[in-house]
Parts: C-alpha cells; structure tokens; sequence
C-alpha cells in the first residue's frame, strides 16, 4: 500500500468512508454514546497513576487517530478530519472515590454503576477531541475499576485489542515498550488518503436522512452451549461462526417470507499495514439468502456459507435503503427503520483485555446500555458458551420482539444444531 502513497496534507485530510457513514448515523441517534466503546476491568494491586498516565500519552503518540478531531464547516457538515500534536490533545484521566466492597470478585454496587453510567453518558467533543477518556474508581488502596471509553470513529472493536495491548506494554515501561513495538509504517491518514484517491471508484451509496431514533437498550440473555455447534461445524469443515450465522438468519425467518438478509460487520483490514493500526475500518457485508419452510439446519448453513462467499466475493458494502425491506419477515409492528437486523460474532481469542503489571485485572460485569443498531444480537465466544447481548431501540422495536429474536437463537443453536437434518419448524412469528 505505501508504495501507491502520493504526497498529501497530513494535518487535515478527507473522511474515510467507514467514518463518513458513521457520523451520518450519529446525526440521527439520540444517545451519540451508542457509539463509544467501553472496557471495565476490576484491578487489584497497586495501581500506578503515574505511570498508567505515560502509558495513555505514549498510547496517544504512537496512534494517531487517539488524538483526531473532528470539525464541521460553515453549514454543519463534517468532511475532513485534522490530526494534533500529542501534547495537544491528552485523554481525560478522572479518578473517583467509592467506599469499599470487600466481596471477592468486587460486583458493581449503585453507586459505582451510577458513576459509570455517568462517565458512559457524557458526549465526546468530536470537534476539538480528544475522542478517548479513562475513569479510575478507586474503592480502596489497591482495589480499583478501570473503564476505558474510546470513541468508534478513533477505534474500531479490532482496535480494541490493540489500543490495551499496547497500554499494558507502555505500563510496564514506556521505554522497554518503545524498543519492543516497532515503528508504525503508516498511520490511518494514509490509508484515508489512499481510499479517497483509488481511481474509477464509485462513490458508495448515501445514508438517506431519517428522523431521530430513540435511545436504545442492551440486554444480556442467558449463555448458550456450543458443543452441537462446533461438532456440525468440524462435519461441513466451515467456522463456527457459519453456524451461528444460519442460526440468527433462521431465527429471524418470518413464516411468509423466506428471503432473508442480515448486516455482519468485518473488520475492514484488507491489506497487512493495516492490522496493527487503530482506527474505524469497519464494513458490512449483507448476507441475502432463501431460507423456505421445508429447509433442514445443514441445508440451512450450506446455503448461508455459499451467500457468504458471495458476499465477501463482491465486497458488498453495506449502505441503509431509504424504505424498509419488506422482505426479511418483519412484521408491522415491528418494522426496522432500516429493514436488516445486525449479526455480530467475537471469537475468544480476538476479545479485548486489559493487562498491568503486577495487577491482577478482570473484567468488570458492566454493560452500557446503549444501542448502535435498531434490532442487533452481539455473541461473543467464551470457552464453551457464546454469550449473546441483544441491542435494539424500543422507538423503533419493540422490546418482546428482540427478546424473541434471542430466544429464537438459543433454541435453533442447540437443538437445531444438535439434529441437523430434521425440518427446522418455522418459529413464532420469525423475527416478529
């Protein structure tokens, strides 16, 4: 990629497409916290503030989205972003004191929950930034809450991981740090620049203005087992993921409407500079397939494994349609503004976490609760269990029918899965 690099303005520079169909989301969102992300982990030991605050300053040098703003022109519109120098823009460090819990592992009380909901609701400034903050609970000496907040247009769930990699490596020592992570070949700017001058490239399609959406919610639901799931996946030599993936497709099949789409975010890191880069990369691509009444789980997946390679084929990037579709089983009652629920899958081994030296840290049992998307199912693996979170906005979806979507996912995940050659029955009214 960098050998294609012209020469170009490395202060101020064009939106990335990922980024230009964010903040059109965001202009029509009523909670803009929807679209940060937040890690808390507990930590036990002596928690060194100095020390985790050179950490973040050397975190905020080395990427340099971590210190990008935002601003809009005359008219309100954002088209460019401009990149500051390190000392310009320093993370919010913001340190607060609850009375002990001495419960092992420490759970969430009220008024801890109160303080994060509190650090979750305040709004980023995109236009001055920076668009990352930490906020440190101290409950005694060395008991402690850490929550990193970042921003999605600065980081991306796969820059999740790298962003605390990274902090923990600063933490242990800025210096050792610096010698064992090489120098950064390029940074998002250029990758910004090189997608804005590809040639006979056609623009994307335009997000079509909506009405402000309501606040969204997140529910957790219950774990459920993969075992079945993972033993039909090693028969049809595909992914787990390719099991889920026909699992909420089929849980969200409407008994008249067997066309099914689904929107699944990837990464979007399509060349090796970029896997190490924090940034918003993120694509969609939109699953479509034929999912009749009469169809069996295997002949379910194999038909969803062959709308995925097509998918990843053509690079089908996802773009919102001005009209919901009418075709994905939604009944009337619960029509998505933009007609595609969302699918998203995390494997174990890429979920993000949070080390410090000589500190013990876990993660903490906090969700936001907050929405992205109007109608949403978020699994992440955890050794033999996904644990599934529904997202949806309650203005637009009622909450009966994401909870159904859930439990249409459970049920087709392990019985389904376990026997899958017997007609999946149609569930309850599909997505509805």
């Amino acid at each position: 990629m960098s050998s294609d690099m012209p020469s170009y303005d490395r202060v101020c520079f064009p939106l990335a497409d990922p980024q230009r169909r964010l903040l059109g989301l965001l202009g029509t969102c009523a909670d803009p916290s929807a679209y940060v992300s937040f890690l808390a982990h507990h930590v036990r030991g002596p928690l060194d503030l100095p020390r985790l605050r050179r950490a973040m300053d050397a975190l905020t040098a080395r990427h340099e989205p971590l210190r990008t703003a935002f601003p809009a022109d005359e008219d309100g519109t954002v088209r460019r972003q401009c990149i500051e120098e390190p000392d310009a823009m320093p993370w919010e460090l913001t340190v607060l004191d609850t009375p002990p819990v001495p419960s092992s592992p420490p759970p969430l009380h009220s008024e801890e929950d109160a303080l994060l909901q509190g650090f979750a609701r305040r709004a980023f400034d995109l236009a001055r930034g920076p668009l990352a903050r930490v906020l440190v609970v101290r409950r005694a000496a060395e008991d402690h809450l850490v929550v990193l907040a970042v921003h999605l247009l600065a980081a991306d769930g796969w820059s999740l991981q790298i962003l605390l990699d990274e902090l923990g490596e600063y933490y242990a020592d800025a210096g050792r740090a610096t010698a064992l992570l090489p120098p950064l070949d390029i940074q998002y700017a250029d990758w910004a620049h090189w997608q804005a001058g590809r040639a006979a490239r056609p623009e994307g399609p335009r997000i079509p203005a909506r009405p402000v959406v309501g606040p969204g919610r997140r529910l957790r639901t219950a774990p459920v087992p993969v075992s079945a799931a993972e033993r039909l996946a090693r028969q049809e030599g595909v992914p787990l993921f390719t099991v889920l993936l026909t699992a909420f497709a089929l849980a969200a099949r409407g008994p008249a409407a067997p066309r099914v789409m689904v929107d699944v975010p990837v990464s979007g890191r399509d060349h090796p500079q970029l896997a190490v880069l924090a940034g918003y990369f993120t694509r969609f691509h939109r699953l479509a397939v034929s999912l009749p009444d009469d169809i069996t789980f295997r002949q379910a997946m194999r038909r969803v494994q062959g709308a995925w390679a097509e998918a990843e084929e053509t690079d089908a990037v996802f773009a919102r349609p001005a009209r919901p579709h009418t075709s994905t089983g939604l009944a009337p009652d619960s029509v998505l503004a933009d007609g595609v629920p969302l699918f998203s899958y995390r494997a174990s081994d890429v979920q993000p976490r949070l080390r410090l030296e000589g500190c013990s840290v876990t993660e903490a049992d906090w969700l936001h609760n907050a929405a992205k998307v109007d109608l949403g199912l978020i699994t992440d693996l955890v050794r033999d269990a996904v644990h599934p979170v529904l997202e949806f906005r309650p203005s637009v979806v009622p909450e009966r029918v994401a909870e159904r979507l859930g439990r249409n996912f459970a049920v087709l995940l392990e019985g389904a899965a376990a026997d899958p050659d017997e007609t999946v029955d149609p569930l309850e009214g599909g997505v509805p």
